[in-house]
Parts: structure tokens; C-alpha cells; sequence
């Protein structure tokens, strides 16, 4: 067993071999692709609303003098918000993005394309609303063929 191998997993500073520097690149670079931003809007989405509803459902019961409506409409606000901000930049030409979200399409991914859609909708941000209609679109169509391959 190489230790230096192993160790040079968790890219201490003292590697002289900067494996580690290498794997933050790679890191990095993952990062900026299109299967990794529409993996993290459905994740912040998915989870938020898990996580949204924990909370609230904490502060109700720990504190009844809380507005507790203002805390879901902030949690709802930071959720979309932030979701959005990986899904902003789909190029709909893009190969890469096609293929991202052609691996992503399923129900799942609908069902939270729809409740963005509706949060944008309510916030009268028309232009958000635009850009992830599209998204389910593509998406609904990829479906369609996902079912006639299976």
C-alpha cells in the first residue's frame, strides 16, 4: 500500500506531487458543467422543500410568536432563487446541455420545473418562467422518447 497515494487523496499542502491541487482542478472543472448545474437545481429544489418544511415545522412548534410565513416565503425565495441560479445559463443548441438534461428527465424533474415555474409565475418574473418552460419542454420530449426506447 503507497500511504503517499492515500494520503495525497485529501491534498495535505505538504504533497509534492499536488495531486491534490490536480483533483481540486477536476473538481472545478465538473463544476462547470451542464450535468452538474441541472443535478444541483433538482437537488436544491428537492431538498429545500424537505428542508423548508422541517423548519418550519421546528420554529412553529418551539416558538408560536414567530411569523412563521414570512420564514416560508424567505425559505421559498432562497430556494428558487438559488436553484435557478445553476439552471440560468442553459444553452438550449448546446450538445452538452442537451445531453444533461436528457440524462436528468424524468417526472421528478418536471414536477420541479413546475413548482419553479409557479413560484416565478407568483413573483411575476416572467422571463424566469420563460426560460424553465423551455427546460420542461425539452425535457417532457425527452421523455417521450425514453418511453419509446424502453
Amino acid at each position: 500500500m503507497n500511504l503517499t497515494g492515500v494520503f495525497a487523496l485529501f491534498g495535505f499542502p505538504e504533497d509534492k506531487n499536488n495531486k491534490g491541487d490536480q483533483q481540486k482542478k477536476e473538481i472545478e472543472d465538473f463544476q462547470k458543467t451542464a450535468y452538474f448545474k441541472v443535478s444541483m437545481f433538482k437537488k436544491l429544489v428537492r431538498n429545500g422543500k424537505y428542508f423548508k418544511s422541517q423548519v418550519v415545522k421546528f420554529l412553529s412548534s418551539s416558538n408560536e410568536a414567530l411569523d412563521i410565513k414570512g420564514i416560508d416565503e424567505a425559505g421559498e425565495y432562497m430556494m428558487f432563487t438559488r436553484s435557478y441560479f445553476w439552471i440560468k445559463g442553459c444553452k438550449f443548441r448546446s450538445k452538452e446541455w442537451k445531453e444533461a438534461l436528457y440524462n436528468h428527465s424524468d417526472e421528478e424533474f418536471i414536477n420541479i420545473l413546475k413548482w419553479s415555474i409557479k413560484y416565478f409565475q407568483d413573483c411575476e418574473e416572467y422571463e424566469k418562467c420563460a426560460h424553465l418552460k423551455k427546460i420542461q419542454d425539452i425535457v417532457e420530449k425527452n421523455l417521450k422518447v425514453i418511453e419509446l426506447k424502453g
